[in-house]
């Protein structure tokens, strides 16, 4: 004998695939918005200063390949029930987070370093110090003027 299935499971299935569908044409509209320039990614892994920041560029790809992989399994399981995260996985994703947050701290705890900085192309390569009032010459005093 099989399982007539039931009205809430049909329910259930109907709400699935419209969260399924909501979800694909939310994140479609958001690749389309990337690829013609409404939403720009310019700043995604740069700090307050225009740099890249390393520890902004480990916490996106650690996150990445922590949900590809929780993605692949979820897939792979039959029974609908969610597999458990190892320990190990959320130490690490957290000890990324932390990495991270503490750059952060860092670089905003050093004002000198939240300005943009030179990216090369000549100069002395670096912001130089303003000159105090004292140390610029007096002008020249034009010709036949009397003091």
């Amino acid at each position: 004998m099989g399982v007539t299935p039931t009205v809430s499971s049909y329910v259930m299935s109907l709400c699935g695939y419209i969260f399924c569908i909501f979800f694909g044409a939310l994140a479609a509209t958001i690749l389309i918005w990337i690829w013609r320039g409404k939403i720009t990614l310019d700043a995604l892994i740069n700090e307050a200063n225009g740099q890249a920041s390393m520890s902004r560029f480990q916490l996106l790809i650690f996150t990445f390949v922590i949900a590809v992989s929780f993605f692949e399994l979820v897939e792979k399981r039959t029974d609908g029930i969610l597999p458990d995260i190892p320990q190990g996985v959320l130490t690490l994703l957290g000890i990324s987070a932390s990495t991270y947050a503490v750059g952060k701290g860092i670089s905003y705890s050093q004002p000198s370093l939240l300005g943009p900085q030179p990216t090369g192309g000549g100069g002395t390569g670096g912001p130089q110090p303003p000159v105090p009032p004292s140390a610029v010459p007096p002008a020249p005093a034009a010709p036949g003027a009397v003091d």
